[in-house]
């Protein structure tokens, strides 16, 4: 492994959607990401455990998972770092512990920055998905096909690596879809505009769709997303003049 020769400091570097527990979670990477990077404020906004595919998976919890969490323990103490962790669907065995604060660890279903010159709500976004807050064995569904299809995506590209050509996520063009559709039926955007709006904000930041974003709502609202640590391997930083951009794991750690 290898660390890009300067150190960045960010005031705010959020991720979300790492799903800890489930088969195909890159946890090894965000891992590195978060190692590789200091800020004053951490946010993990949703899905960061996967509790549905932990109950159910043979491996439990793992090294690597206990790693993840050393990272934010050490970026806490090194750099005092203010964690906040915004539940989402898949780890919604701790909305009964919501709100806590523990030292400098804060559990909440939602989360506002406020700045001089803007404000965001950061929000996981499940609650603004019509299947997955309607339809939960729906949702369940869904999580069981998407992770059949990542397994299903290896063994192709291994065919496809074999005959030459380059890596193709099938898995993430028919998951990107199907939320476009969903997103389009539901009003995604437009409940996400008016609830900003209604917080008194000029951005929202979301999870949940594992597809990074970063543009500006009909309303004029600023519409962010951190992507995911399944496919995309994404996260959302801000400088300390306020500027917000989608970075990807690459851009900070390279591995030789």
């Amino acid at each position: 492994m290898m660390i890009t020769e300067e150190r960045p400091h960010f005031r705010t570097v959020i991720i979300s959607d790492v799903h800890i527990g489930a088969p195909h979670a890159k946890v090894k990477e965000v891992t590195e990401f978060l190692g590789s990077v200091d800020c004053d404020r951490l946010i993990m906004n949703g899905d960061i455990i996967d509790g549905w595919q932990l109950k159910n998976s043979d491996d439990k919890w793992t090294m690597m998972h206990s790693a993840f969490f050393r990272v934010i323990m050490k970026m806490m103490e090194k750099h005092g770092t203010e964690v906040i962790y915004v539940t989402g669907n898949h780890d919604d065995f701790l909305d009964p512990l919501v709100p806590s604060k523990m030292f400098n660890i804060s559990l909440v279903h939602e989360y506002i920055i406020r700045e001089k010159d803007h404000s965001y709500v950061v929000i996981h976004g499940h609650a603004f998905d019509s299947i997955t807050s309607h339809f939960r064995w729906i949702a369940k569904l869904g999580d069981i096909a998407y992770n059949a299809l990542l397994k299903f995506n290896n063994v192709w590209n291994k065919t496809r690596q074999r005959h030459g050509k380059e890596y193709y996520s099938l898995s993430k063009v028919i998951k990107h879809k199907v939320k476009q559709a969903v997103s389009a039926m539901s009003g995604f955007e437009q409940d996400l505009e008016e609830f900003a709006k209604a917080k008194g904000c000029d951005g929202i930041i979301c999870g949940h769709i594992h597809h990074p974003e970063d543009k500006y709502l009909r309303g004029g609202i600023h519409y962010l997303n951190s992507g995911d640590w399944v496919e995309s391997l994404t996260a959302l930083v801000e400088d300390q003049n306020g500027n917000w951009k989608v970075v990807k794991f690459s851009d900070f750690v390279h591995l030789s």
